[in-house]
């Protein structure tokens, strides 16, 4: 090998030297990113839970609005068993999507142990309607309105959540539903969560279904059986209001109420979505709007009037009796009215005959009282008994 190749190695290998990184450098280089992993890695973990975290509050704020749009539309309250299948359909998406969470976490449907629909019929799942041989029978709605109608939705985005069962203690169920969401702690009297740690992973979704129920009250005061159905327009199938006995009863918000006049089979009167408490007596040959219904069937607000006339400015004329009470005075003397003649004409079943005597005087007193409350608010008169009008800011008469 001559001297000059001999020198063109010895250069290369000396590049090759310089260009190369020690096992010293590459170490160094290694534990700096080892640091900066151990750095940034609680910061990268902690971030993508807060965003998985915020993912599964919405997600099971949307199943929970899933729900009450199911409950509206198939008017049918699902329970441990069907809740998921229910809100999937409502959804649109597969079962697996509303019973597992986007970390593969089963989610859970927790029901108030205390719930109950109507005085003879607790627990869940419930339904308005009754199925016979094919043809629906509406029921006469519930009694009393819904007690503790609450459901909870739980998921967890760390910890599995084990052990739930869908029934719990009426204790654990109320620490649950009134636990801080933002609380480091799970709810630590919710002995179902023992052994929970984390409660930042913990995510809870809250469903009250106490304004889904509205409350329906029918009154036969001409004796003549006149009837309605909810949700249906097959008159065989309708339900009969009894005279001196009625219906009152809870249905769910968005039933369709059709009532019917007498006859066999009766002419429709009206039908309406019902989405406010409603009243109606059956007087005279036809449906009319009762005083502690809402909606009336010719489009007048009877308790909005109310309301209004409640809480207008009250008449500045000294002369009123009653000072800011006067408004209030005179719907309860007309409520008092109302109940005395209904009293005497109830006497008379099937048939009103408005006997004389005592309920008679009462009804007659009570009119009395009312027409005088009405005159004292607005009638023209003398010295004290002038009940003028005045204008609240400059006292003249209007």
């Amino acid at each position: 090998m001559t001297d000059l190749r001999r020198s063109k190695m010895k250069k290369r290998d000396r590049r090759q030297i310089q260009n190369a990184f020690s096992l010293i450098e590459i170490i160094g280089v290694l534990a700096v990113v080892a640091i900066l992993a151990l750095i940034l890695a609680p910061v990268l973990i902690r971030q993508m839970d807060r965003i998985a975290g915020e993912r599964e509050s919405a997600n099971l704020k949307s199943i929970g609005d899933a729900l009450v749009q199911s409950i509206m539309r198939n008017r049918y309250i699902p329970y441990d068993v069907d809740w998921a299948t229910n809100a999937a359909k409502e959804l649109g998406v597969n079962f697996s999507d509303v019973k597992t969470n986007g970390r593969k976490q089963t989610r859970f449907f927790l029901i108030d142990p205390l719930f109950q629909v109507g005085a003879n019929n607790s627990g869940l799942p419930y339904g308005q309607t009754n199925w016979v041989s094919g043809s629906v029978v509406m029921t006469n709605g519930v009694v009393i309105p819904p007690i503790n109608p609450r459901l909870l939705i739980l998921s967890s985005i760390g910890q599995p959540l084990t052990n739930l069962t869908s029934y719990p203690s009426a204790s654990d169920f109320g620490a649950i539903w009134d636990w801080n969401d933002a609380s480091t702690t799970p709810p630590t009297n919710a002995t179902i969560l023992s052994g929970f740690r984390r409660g930042e992973d913990l995510k809870v979704q809250r469903v009250n279904l106490s304004a889904l129920f509205v409350r329906l009250s029918l009154t036969d005061s001409d004796g003549v059986s006149p009837r309605y159905s909810i949700d249906s327009t097959n008159w065989a199938t309708a339900s009969v209001v009894n005279f001196n006995v009625g219906t009152d009863g809870f249905f769910l918000k968005g039933s369709v109420l059709s009532l019917y006049n007498e006859g066999n089979p009766g002419p429709i009167d009206s039908r309406q979505v019902l989405l406010y408490n409603n009243s109606f007596v059956y007087n005279q040959h036809r449906w009319r709007p009762n005083i502690i219904g809402s909606q009336t069937i010719g489009g007048l607000d009877i308790v909005g009037v109310v309301d209004k006339f409640l809480k207008a400015f009250p008449n500045k004329n000294p002369n009123v009796p009653n000072g800011t009470d006067q408004q209030r005075v005179i719907v309860t003397n007309m409520l008092a009215y109302i109940q005395s003649y209904t009293n005497w004409a109830f006497v008379g079943n099937p048939f009103p005959t408005f006997p004389p005597g005592a309920l008679k005087t009462t009804a007659r007193a009570n009119q009395s009282t009312m027409i005088l409350s009405v005159r004292q608010l607005f009638e023209h008169g003398g010295g004290g008994s002038d009940y003028t009008p005045v204008n609240s800011d400059y006292c003249v008469p209007q």
